[in-house]
């Protein structure tokens, strides 16, 4: 038995089924398959019970995931403990975003709290920007501490202590020269015969926009995906395209040609920096935390 296979028996307890888990996990389900079968073998027992596409705990597997769990939270806990006798990463801050460090200004607040800090600490930001799955992958895997995320969708808000950040307002953007560019303000309808691009369908942005016209009955197929939105404003400079980002990503400056446009109907996003309530963090990630309740406090 080892850590990797209780960590693929609990992401099946949370999504029901082998492909969702595998999926969760980034490995191929027949992997996992033969990851489970190996340990219910080590155990002696079955641990779920397979029903067409769906499985179930068995009476015996319910009482393992208590176990499972208390393991995997109990090496967390323990690598932390350790983490405070080793100076390097005793000053270490593990922090994941999505990718709107530079636009929504953390990384100057960053910048001041590591200046701000005792002067013979030497703090050492571990910091790296991904989409939103992967940086809620990182956080329950205990490779970072605190997360910058969109939370509109965040499933199981009770294990998280929350600190909120900003609502982020969406507006339409476009190339100066577009039909719309002159228009005081659109509504989605809009928008219908003019081709979409958006941040691609692992992004908080891409569901939030796509059920919005889906509540007001349009039926939108997108034109172009992708990761950044750096990249997609690129795209709309020279392209006919339009698209509906948070006002606060959009950097006129950097991008000249473009333009934005209010929308009538309103579509936000809040933005907010999380942490796991049960995490045990050490004594500079703690600070670092108590930092930004007091920044937001006086905002």
């Amino acid at each position: 038995m080892n850590l990797n296979q209780l960590k693929y028996f609990l992401a099946i307890v949370k999504t029901g089924s082998f492909s969702n888990a595998a999926d969760d996990m980034y490995i191929s389900q027949s992997s996992m398959s033969k990851q489970i079968k190996a340990l219910e073998t080590e155990l002696g027992v079955d641990l779920f019970k397979r029903e067409h596409s769906k499985v179930y705990l068995t009476e015996i597997g319910a009482e393992f995931a208590k176990y499972a769990e208390m393991t995997i939270k109990q090496h967390n806990d323990m690598l932390l403990y350790l983490d405070e006798f080793a100076t390097k990463k005793s000053n270490t801050i593990r922090f994941g975003s999505i990718p709107v460090v530079s636009s929504y200004g953390i990384s100057a607040q960053i910048a001041q709290f590591t200046t701000n800090y005792k002067p013979d600490v030497n703090v050492v930001i571990d910091m790296h920007e991904t989409n939103q799955q992967e940086v809620m992958k990182e956080l329950f895997d205990g490779a970072i501490d605190i997360a910058l995320i969109r939370t509109d969708y965040l499933d199981e808000v009770d294990v998280f202590d929350c600190i909120p950040y900003k609502k982020d307002i969406f507006v339409l953007v476009c190339n100066q020269n577009h039909p719309l560019s002159t228009k005081e303000a659109v509504s989605l309808n809009d928008l219908i015969k003019y081709p979409l691009s958006l941040l691609d369908t692992s992004s908080v942005i891409y569901t939030i926009v796509m059920k919005a016209f889906e509540r007001h009955g349009i039926e939108k197929k997108t034109k172009c995906l992708t990761t950044r939105h750096k990249i997609l404003m690129e795209i709309l400079q020279t392209a006919p395209n339009i698209s509906l980002l948070p006002l606060s990503l959009v950097d006129l400056t950097l991008f000249p040609h473009l333009c934005t446009v209010p929308l009538v109907e309103e579509l936000t996003s809040d933005v907010a920096l999380i942490k796991l309530k049960k995490r045990r963090l050490n004594k500079i990630t703690k600070d670092f935390w108590i930092y930004w309740q007091k920044y937001f406090q006086m905002q």
